[in-house]
């Protein structure tokens, strides 16, 4: 084809139309940056064979997939598995991927490991996770594993009981509905389900003060005791009904010394 006419577009003034002479009309055949048009030296009267169309073409695509890489980078880091699921949503091919990946490896705009150091300095400083969540996440990006390791390095064990124990102490203070018991082993659950080791976990229990303030201790076993007894005595009473209260109670982490004193609470209102 021989190029009749070059138009800039109305809403993009850095793209060009390139047009041919089709019976004496100008016929839109691509559209290319302004950054190739220059490249090129895409110029009116200009022979182009459908080869190096073809191949401007792939250029002029690649460097749109170059430029929308460049603004999604704009707004934080991302990890190269991002960029190329957020390039796959684009249509761009693999190819296309593998070239604007390299390209911005090589311009120093995307690098696995920084990502992972920066995610992980962040998620510990911003988040209450743990290293072994932090570490699922990373995976799920596709980060190499040598990486991961090396970024984890920073979570120290002693920052990671430092984080637990003050979850530990706000969780565990304040009125309470449950057995400290209870509580404890539903935090230490938790804590496993946010990525923290079970090392850690009880490194840190052992650092927090885990003293039971008994009038605590005992408003919650009432306010649990009441429910079961109310649930029980529909279909026993007596021994039985007491038994029954008694065990529930004891499954839940209450002390079998205040167990028996809402017991005998009971027995004296009958």
């Amino acid at each position: 084809m021989i190029i009749s006419k070059i138009t800039t577009q109305k809403k993009n003034k850095s793209r060009y139309n390139i047009f041919q002479n089709v019976n004496g009309k100008d016929e839109y055949v691509f559209s290319l940056h302004e950054d190739l048009l220059i490249r090129h030296y895409i110029r009116k009267g200009m022979e182009l064979s459908d080869e190096q169309i073809q191949d401007i073409k792939k250029e002029d695509a690649i460097y749109q997939y170059y430029t929308l890489s460049i603004n999604y980078l704009s707004y934080r880091m991302r990890a190269k598995s991002e960029i190329a699921q957020y390039l796959k949503k684009k249509e761009a091919t693999e190819e296309a991927i593998e070239i604007v990946l390299k390209k911005l490896e090589e311009e120093r705009l995307v690098n696995d490991l920084q990502f992972s150091k920066a995610y992980v300095r962040t998620k510990m400083n911003t988040s209450n996770k743990g290293p072994n969540k932090i570490k699922q996440e990373l995976i799920m990006k596709q980060i190499p594993e040598v990486y991961i390791e090396e970024a984890l390095a920073e979570y120290t064990a002693e920052k990671e009981v430092e984080k637990i124990i003050k979850q530990m102490e706000k969780k565990l203070s304040g009125n309470r509905k449950k057995s400290f018991q209870q509580q404890l082993m539903q935090m230490k659950q938790s804590l496993m389900q946010k990525g923290f080791t079970h090392g850690a976990i009880e490194t840190a229990a052992q650092e927090v003060d885990l003293s039971v303030d008994e009038d605590e201790e005992m408003d919650a076993l009432r306010y649990q005791g009441e429910k079961l007894w109310n649930k029980h005595a529909r279909k026993h009473e007596g021994f039985q009904l007491k038994q029954k209260v008694l065990g529930s109670l004891y499954q839940k982490g209450f002390q079998m010394d205040l167990i028996q004193r809402f017991i005998d609470e009971k027995e004296e209102e009958l």
